[in-house]
């Protein structure tokens, strides 16, 4: 593994601000937290280039430009334009040439950051453009604000404004951020079908025609507007229902196995053990002993 590098030049105007924040050992353990955040408007020359730095950067622009290079693509920074990296893979940012570019930013980390980032970049290049009426710059300052001045409220409301943070940008990358009317009516029967009708048999193909679109076309508008692909949605709606029956009836494993609408026993334990991090028989024998 490459050890950390970085290399910068740090051309930015007098009204820029840079904060930087020693998070407490509750902070790291149990909390999003600030490492460094800031407001910059930067001059022709500034950049940063780096690698192997235990930390998320995201970097909203305001005005003017930049360019970003990360994990071997080279994308330009326009107003009203994030993005979201890693900063342990190599990146290089910086103002465009003959421009300046105002931005707010923040360095910060966490036990549960890495799984936001993948929800993230699973849906989203590194660079996300925003709709204008977006609360990310609000976010951002208010962040700002409260590391400017710190007190006992500083990690804990920080926190909690990161969390908004990381859930606004994963539901815009995912574009799940769309008015409800605006969802296809055929999604909604579907899941309610589904709902309903969890233990039968059901084909994609056969689903699809119903409601008259291609599988591939529904596979990936069921993704954007619940979050989960046709199958996942399905085998979470049979796991939800196996664990009432675990908890509420004496059913053999093999028999709630088979009334979920899973036929082998021994996959229906895979399933719930994968998605439960425990076997359907310690499961019971936990809630029988609460």
């Amino acid at each position: 593994m490459c050890a950390y590098s970085e290399r910068s030049y740090p051309a930015w105007s007098d009204n820029s601000v840079r904060l930087f924040a020693t998070p407490s050992a509750f902070a790291k353990e149990s909390l999003f937290y600030v490492q460094e955040i800031g407001y910059f408007e930067t001059l022709e020359r500034y950049f940063t280039e780096r690698e192997q730095l235990e930390s998320y950067l995201i970097v909203y622009t305001l005005a003017g430009s930049g360019r970003l290079t990360y994990r071997g693509t080279t994308y330009p920074l326009m107003a009203k334009q994030l993005f979201f990296i890693d900063c342990m893979d190599y990146q290089h940012y910086a103002t465009e040439q003959g421009q300046s570019w105002d931005m707010l930013w923040v360095h910060f980390n966490g036990s549960a950051v890495r799984a936001y980032y993948e929800q993230f970049a699973l849906s989203s290049e590194p660079v996300l453009k925003l709709q204008p009426d977006t609360p990310v710059p609000a976010l951002l300052r208010q962040l700002i604000e409260l590391h400017a001045r710190k007190s006992f409220r500083t990690e804990l409301v920080g926190s909690q404004l990161i969390t908004e943070l990381l859930t606004e940008l994963v539901l815009t990358a995912q574009q799940l951020e769309l008015p409800y009317a605006d969802i296809p009516s055929y999604i909604g029967e579907i899941t309610q079908w589904m709902d309903e009708h969890f233990a039968e048999r059901m084909s994609l193909t056969e689903l699809a025609a119903e409601h008259a679109v291609s599988k591939y076309y529904l596979a990936k508008q069921f993704k954007r507007y619940t979050g989960f692909s046709p199958n996942e949605y399905l085998i979470n709606t049979r796991i939800t229902r196996a664990k009432e029956l675990l908890k509420y009836s004496d059913m053999p494993i093999a028999e709630i196995a088979v009334q979920i609408g899973i036929d082998n026993v021994s996959h229906f334990i895979s399933l719930f053990k994968d998605r439960v991090e425990q076997t359907p028989l310690v499961y019971r024998k936990k809630w029988r002993q609460a």
